[in-house]
């Protein structure tokens, strides 16, 4: 079976893509970027930093409220 290489653009890598990158195929192991950065097991992303909403407003109608002041 052939292994097929995804980072030919980038990277020298003996094995040349003739057709498209399927799921199901393995990443090359052969190119330099292989050597420098090895693969690292799948990790769950972390979670967000946006603020938790804490206070919630109330769910009334600004119908006939004003927000600003005036003098009758």
């Amino acid at each position: 079976e052939t292994i097929h290489c995804f980072c030919r653009l980038c990277h020298r890598c003996p094995h040349l893509l003739t057709k498209p990158f399927e799921k199901s195929e393995k990443p090359c192991a052969l190119s330099e970027y292989m050597e420098k950065y090895p693969l690292y097991p799948n990790t769950l992303p972390r979670d967000s930093f946006k603020p938790k909403a804490e206070i919630e407003m109330a769910k009334t109608p600004m119908e006939g409220t004003s927000m600003t002041k005036y003098e009758k």
